[in-house]
């Protein structure tokens, strides 16, 4: 259904949303431009689904040829933990953050990256349940929607929880290509998906930014899922540059707040949206040439030993 290229081209999609919800959100903007501005600082939430949902499907799909073993588990931890580790680690001894048992402990759950705190749980309770075997996808429902109102109820903000469906959904659609097979790659089903997802993307927004309440914004986030999943399956691998930057979105999405900042340090101007583009494409090449000198390295590492 969806294969690693198209995989990567839908993450080099979801981290420049990512980007561009950030980067209008810090940006100094004209009053001419509220609105747009507005709109584009949405677009991160949606980012994140696309994340989550490419992640659950990946997950199933290698669980699904390779079971839950040594291997797997290494796998993630290079993928994601050791590039986050790495990288926040390391600004994190040069700023001189990491004086308290606290900072300690924030550092290794990722707690200051929401994303990857989630992330990392969401990827323990995979491995965990999926090892167990019996009624997994029951099991990783229950979980995982217990974890999204646990951090409901802790008071965390909305973005912490909204794209937890994403990944369910990736979970689902995964599971049901490995058990019907040809049957649900028919195009009828993936304009189905697409065309339902966009219609109720459109309806949940509008419920939302009338009433503003939960529901209406996950409803909206689940329904765009439902949509990039139709897409996903529809698009044929091409390109270059957007699978570039999804196979280094973690380095992007690791390495942008920080380099916007200095940027800005350096050129005052570059917080207008003119100097916003430049500051955007510099990271991107930045955190890129970051992300294949890490990999690079740790794949040597794993050759030798």
């Amino acid at each position: 259904m969806i294969d690693n290229k198209t995989s990567r081209i839908y993450r080099g999609i979801a981290i420049l949303m990512v980007i561009a919800s950030h980067y209008a959100g810090w940006m100094y903007c004209e009053p001419v431009r509220p609105v747009l501005k507005e709109m584009v600082s949405t677009l991160g939430v949606y980012g994140v689904d696309i994340f989550f949902l490419l992640s659950g499907y990946g997950l199933v799909k290698s669980a699904s040829k390779h079971g839950i073993n040594g291997m797997f588990v290494l796998k993630r931890f290079l993928n994601s933990y050791a590039p986050y580790i790495l990288i926040v680690g390391f600004f994190a001894i040069v700023d001189g953050e990491l004086v308290t048992v606290d900072a300690w402990l924030r550092l290794l759950i990722g707690y200051d990256y929401w994303y990857m705190c989630v992330l990392f749980a969401l990827y323990i309770m995979f491995m965990i349940i999926y090892r167990i075997g019996r009624f997994k996808e029951v099991l990783i429902s229950v979980a995982v929607i217990g974890f999204t109102y646990y951090l409901y109820a802790a008071g965390q903000a909305d973005f912490w929880e909204l794209s937890n469906g994403a990944f369910l959904i990736g979970i689902y659609a995964a599971t049901l290509e490995d058990k019907l097979g040809d049957k649900i790659n028919r195009w009828i089903v993936k304009i189905v998906l697409t065309v339902v997802g966009m219609g109720a993307t459109i309806c949940g927004y509008y419920l939302y930014t009338d009433n503003g309440m939960m529901w209406a914004h996950m409803l909206t986030s689940m329904s765009f899922t439902v949509m990039v999943l139709g897409l996903c399956t529809m698009t044929k691998p091409w390109g270059v540059i957007l699978p570039s930057f999804g196979r280094y979105s973690l380095y992007i999405y690791l390495l942008h707040t920080r380099l916007f900042w200095k940027f800005v340090m350096q050129h005052e101007d570059w917080s207008y949206a003119v100097g916003a583009v430049y500051a955007a494409a510099l990271t991107l090449v930045i955190s890129v040439s970051i992300g294949f000198a890490i990999e690079w390295n740790l794949n040597r590492l794993i050759k030798k030993s």
